[in-house]
């Protein structure tokens, strides 16, 4: 995992960079949810967790607005590769950075 340091104090700074990401498990006897949990790179702290019936556009819209709603903006994020937040024309292929999902639109990826 990447991590959020000063380079010249070695200090972490929380809040810059998040990470974004869903897990699809058994976690009551006959019902699968995914759980989506956005977290602060530099001290793992977990910013928003809950469960969904599938991770999407609008399962990480939700995660981003939990975040900024309780701790303000960040600078970066970053995800797996999921077709909510990028298009990959090959499987196992760059993305596609010029059409972008909606959820890269609204974050202005790049």
């Amino acid at each position: 995992m990447a991590s959020t340091v000063n380079s010249v104090t070695g200090l972490t700074w929380p809040g810059m960079m998040l990470h974004q990401d869903g897990s699809q498990h058994l976690w009551v006897s006959g019902q699968y949810w995914d759980l989506i949990v956005t977290m602060d790179d530099a001290t793992n702290e977990h910013y928003s967790m809950f469960f969904c019936d599938e991770e999407g556009t609008q399962s990480s819209f939700q995660g981003v607005r939990d975040v900024i709603d309780g701790w303000g903006l960040f600078c970066s994020m970053y995800t797996d590769r999921g077709s909510h937040y990028w298009i990959t024309p090959e499987a196992g292929g760059k993305v596609d950075k010029v059409n972008l999902t909606q959820f890269g639109r609204a974050m202005g990826l790049r």
